[in-house]
């Protein structure tokens, strides 16, 4: 026995171990019940998502204190729409007491006059409202719930008045990715603190027909980029796309290190299963079967991710900003019919043909 856990020792070097002891945000899905359908959903949520095997109150508790005593900094509570749970301010109260940074996820249609008053009270970091064009019905079909928009938009003014930091999230697909500028403006005059893009990934309910082409993405970051210039002082700019480091101005490159998943971010599905982020669903282990810190320190997937070299394939494999970048795992993982050390076909730099297309995943059969 002792034999064995020194080579298990030697296997995850202190190094890699010591880098990546804990994930700085942890994305947790309390909920797969939605009142929304909404397209792009990467969890597959709905309004009939079966809850029966759903961590309790009192595992969401201890889930928590694991997340504290890692080391976590930031706990996104999401779904599903997380406020139909109906213990999340209990969960989330938990969390702050442990000295979580937290922030809610929300399609806005749940929160009412009491709901905000009741985030304030309990302190919540942030709280990320999304947006997916300035256009209500574009917004709306989007997500399959009418009346949708103006909801969300009353939520942030909700919190506005309030003073809680709101983020508008906004993910470009082929069907609203050049109404980005207008939801920024949108953004702005309803004051919103912030702004995030976050790159469309097909999973889930998602399919490649959303997607952008890589040379839109592109565009898309290099507009973002300028916006940031363009709001500086009024409002924050902020993005979520491992290729960023690319592109920004060469003293800020030092500040990326690329793709987050088993990096810098996890994802908790909502019965304990824990993946390296939220569009990937190659599970890593359960709450329900070891400890977080087990499943994050010692998960051979994750060691691959943060090592890189002659780890990853395709276009990836001998790139020159492998360690800046790294390309999405989970664009290799959904182009690929399943594998998460594949190049990345949103890449622009190299472009790549997807591998084996055609088997792509209709879903992402999240581990549920």
């Amino acid at each position: 026995m002792e034999k064995a856990k020194r080579k298990e020792m030697q296997m995850y070097d202190i190094p890699v171990v010591a880098k990546f002891k804990a994930p700085l945000y942890v994305a947790w899905e309390i909920t797969h019940r939605c009142n929304a359908n909404c397209m792009h959903c990467y969890s597959n949520s709905s309004s009939h998502a079966n809850c029966d095997f759903d961590l309790s109150t009192k595992e969401g508790i201890e889930v928590i204190d694991q997340l504290a005593d890692a080391g976590v900094l930031v706990l996104a509570f999401s779904g599903g729409e997380p406020l139909l749970r109906l213990d999340w301010h209990e969960l989330v109260d938990h969390a702050i007491n442990k000295g979580l940074n937290v922030n809610i996820g929300t399609n806005g249609s749940s929160v009412t006059k009491k709901i905000a008053d009741e985030i304030k009270r309990i302190g919540i970091k942030s709280v990320t409202v999304s947006i997916d064009s300035h256009k209500a019905d574009v917004h709306d079909n989007f997500r399959q719930l009418d009346g949708l928009h103006e909801k969300a938009l009353n939520a942030i003014k909700l919190f506005v008045e309030r003073r809680v930091r709101v983020v508008v999230g906004f993910t470009p697909t082929r069907l609203n990715w050049e109404d980005g500028k207008e939801v920024i403006e949108l953004a702005h005059t309803i004051e919103a603190d912030a702004v995030n893009l976050s790159e469309y990934v097909p999973a889930g309910r998602g399919g490649l027909a959303l997607a952008l082409r890589p040379e839109e993405l592109h565009k898309v970051l290099l507009d973002w980029i300028n916006f940031r210039e363009e709001y500086k002082g009024k409002m924050e700019i902020m993005w979520h796309d491992c290729r960023v480091g690319l592109l920004v101005p060469e003293g800020e490159k030092r500040n990326y290190v690329g793709c987050g998943a088993g990096r810098l971010v996890a994802r908790i599905c909502p019965d304990g299963t824990v993946t390296p982020c939220v569009f990937l669903s190659t599970s890593i282990g359960s709450f329900r079967k070891e400890t977080f810190q087990d499943m994050w320190l010692k998960s051979s997937l994750l060691r691959q991710f943060r090592e890189r070299e002659k780890r990853f394939d395709g276009n990836c494999k001998d790139c020159e900003h492998l360690q800046s970048c790294g390309g999405c795992r989970a664009v290799a993982y959904a182009y690929s019919g399943g594998n998460p050390l594949a190049g990345d076909p949103h890449c622009w730099i190299k472009l790549a043909q997807p591998n084996n297309v055609e088997n792509l995943l209709e879903g992402e059969s999240l581990p549920i």
